[in-house]
This record gives C-alpha cells, sequence and structure tokens, in this order.
C-alpha cells in the first residue's frame, strides 16, 4: 500500500470514527453520556495527533474544552505510551508548574487505534516570533516577565515529587550515576534504528559521551523539549507547558542542556529568546536550590546536539520508509549536516574543558 493510501485508510484521521469511539469511552468511564463538539485538528509536532473539542458530560453545567492526544503507530517516535505523559501531568498537579489536566489516558489501541489521553484545553497561544538577527522579537518587559516563568516552571518541574505518585511505582533502576549513561544507550540504539548511512561525526560524539558521563545532582522529572515553542501564554502569563512525549526520568541539566541550544536563540544570543545565559542560570538556582554543574550543563549541551541530529535522521527515515507524508520530515534531513558541524566544532572545547 502507498504511503498515500495508508493515510486515506487511517482511522486516527476519520474523525467521526473518533469522535463516536471517544464518546463511547468517556460514558465508560464515567457511567454518564457525553455529547462531544466538532473535533479540531491542531498540525503541530510531528508525532502525536492532536485533537480540540468542546463537551457536555450529562448532568454537568456547561461545556469544557478538552484535549485529545493519540500516539500513532507510524510517528516519529512510535511505537507510544500515554501512561508517561499522563503521569507526568499527574504529579504536577498542585505544583507551580503551569500543566494541563490529564484526566484518561490509555494504551489500548483496540478503543481509539492508539494509545491516546484526554486533558483540559488551557487558554493561551505559543510565541514563537519569527525575527532574524540580534532582536529577540519580544518587548522587554514582556520578554523578562516570561523568561522568568519559564525558569520559574523549570525548576518547579526539577524539584517535583514524582516518587510514591501513580505511574511511577517503578522507576526503572534510573540513580544518580547512571541517568546519564541511560539516555547515551537510548539515542544510540535511536540512531541505530533510524540512520540511513554510517555517521562518523556522531560516532565520535558518542564515544565523547561515554567517556565524559556526569553525576546528576539528583533524578528529576526531565521534560525532555523544553524550549520557547513549547508553553502556552495568555495575557503575559505562561498558562501551559506542553509537548511531554519525551518525558523521563533524568538529570535536570538534560532540559538545561536543550533549552540552551543555540537553534533556539534566533541569534538573539539569548536563551529561546527570553534571558542571557547568566540570568537564567542565576535565576534556576535560585529557583532550584542547587548550582548547575559547568561540565555537566556542556555534556548536556553536545548530547542534546546529538539527540537534535538523530531526531533529524529519524524524521527523514519516517518519510522515506513511508510512514507519513508530512513535507516536514524530508526538509529536516537539510538541517543534519549543520547540526553536525555544530558538534564538530564544540568536542574540541568541550575536552579543553
Amino acid at each position: 500500500m502507498s504511503a498515500a493510501a495508508a493515510q486515506v485508510a487511517d482511522p486516527l484521521s476519520d474523525e467521526a470514527y473518533i469522535h463516536a469511539r471517544l464518546a463511547d469511552y468517556l460514558q465508560a468511564q464515567t457511567s454518564r453520556r457525553w455529547t462531544l463538539g466538532a473535533f479540531t485538528r491542531y498540525a503541530v509536532g510531528f508525532s502525536w495527533i492532536t485533537y480540540g473539542f468542546t463537551a457536555k458530560e450529562e448532568g454537568v453545567e456547561g461545556e469544557r474544552g478538552l484535549i485529545l492526544r493519540l500516539g500513532p503507530p507510524y510517528g516519529l517516535f512510535a511505537p507510544y505510551s500515554a501512561l508517561p505523559q499522563h503521569a507526568a501531568l499527574k504529579a504536577l498537579e498542585a505544583t507551580n508548574v503551569p500543566v494541563p489536566c490529564s484526566y484518561w489516558w490509555s494504551d489500548d489501541a483496540s478503543i481509539l487505534g492508539a494509545p491516546f489521553f484526554v486533558s483540559e484545553r488551557v487558554a493561551g497561544s505559543a510565541p514563537v516570533p519569527w525575527v532574524s538577527g540580534s532582536n529577540s522579537g519580544f518587548e522587554e518587559g514582556y520578554r523578562l516577565g516570561i523568561g522568568a516563568q519559564f525558569v520559574r516552571a523549570l525548576a518547579g518541574l526539577h524539584t517535583a515529587e514524582w516518587r510514591g505518585k501513580p505511574g511511577f511505582e517503578h522507576d526503572g533502576g534510573v540513580t544518580r550515576e547512571n541517568a546519564a549513561l541511560r539516555q547515551v544507550e537510548e539515542w544510540e540504539r535511536n540512531f541505530a534504528r533510524w540512520t540511513l548511512k554510517p555517521y562518523p561525526m556522531l560516532t565520535w560524539a558518542f564515544r565523547w559521551l561515554r567517556q565524559n558521563l556526569p553525576v546528576a545532582p539528583r533524578v528529576s522529572l526531565v521534560h525532555g523539549d523544553y524550549r520557547l515553542g513549547n508553553f502556552l501564554e495568555h495575557d503575559g502569563r505562561i498558562t501551559a507547558i506542553l509537548d511531554w512525549e519525551l518525558v523521563h526520568l533524568g538529570d535536570p541539566h538534560e532540559d538545561l542542556g536543550w533549552a540552551f541550544l543555540p537553534q533556539y536563540t534566533g541569534g538573539s544570543g539569548l536563551i529561546c529568546r527570553l534571558l542571557a545565559k547568566e540570568d537564567f542560570i542565576a535565576r534556576y538556582e535560585r529557583e532550584a536550590g542547587f548550582n548547575v554543574d559547568p561540565a555537566s550543563l556542556q555534556f548536556y549541551l553536545v548530547f542534546s546536539l546529538v539527540k537534535l541530529a538523530v531526531t533529524h535522521m529519524a524524521a527523514v527515515r519516517c518519510y522515506e520508509d513511508g510512514r507519513f507524508n508530512d513535507m516536514r520530515m524530508p526538509a529536516m534531513g537539510t538541517q543534519i549536516a549543520p547540526v553536525l558541524r555544530q558538534i564538530s566544532k564544540m568536542l574540541p572545547a568541550a575536552e579543553v574543558s
């Protein structure tokens, strides 16, 4: 079957099918009938399918906005489980990390055709300024206010208690000593799975990572994709941190390394176009209660570039295998070489430090 034919036959793109099946599921979960409004599919991300809709529960006054996220078998990081995202969002309820409430989840593909979870729909939009050069794209007062909230939420995530919470009954054996190695091993497996040809630069980078593994200050919840574009803002307030599909337990420096990638500065010299590096680190240290280790940050900067390069390779492979017909996928292949050049420039500096 061609990729185009597979997409047409995909039940996850059949809104009428999902609509009816989800209404039945919600009734089974609550013992009440549900009336669902029209679905809006959001053309965001490269992995999970996202639908927004309104819902009216029998016997409850008023409608509420909900989000349905489905992890398709052809997605970028498939196969998926909805449990890590649901468990993380539940663990962060009643903390200072703004997250949507997650209500239901299941990995049973017989229900909707894929793992899924249902959460609240939060007001706001993702601020992504499309400007170039040294301009951050944000008015200074707004930038500083959002930047302070962005750091506070990250520190809150890294200090949130996850032990003993539902979904974290088993920590997978992650410790302060092996957190970095676990991630290096995972992305080595991803590289072997997705690459279409050898990349000596990545072989060198993985060797360097294995030789410079840091010890984590603590085992924390790690978002995995914490950056500009992955949060909602409304009237100068961050209303929700989004896109938790890569959440896992690990070293909090990992999220810092990802947020500090040059790809997210937009040439402004500011971390995620929000704060200067020194200001970001100082704020984070005050909020989190521990110091950022320069060697660990350097390690996770290199690791994040490796992860980014491998993700671009995954997108190309996903398209080449006919699993996804999104033209953004092959376009990501054009970014592999620039990321490899960044790795080559960073490794000698990392070795000297």
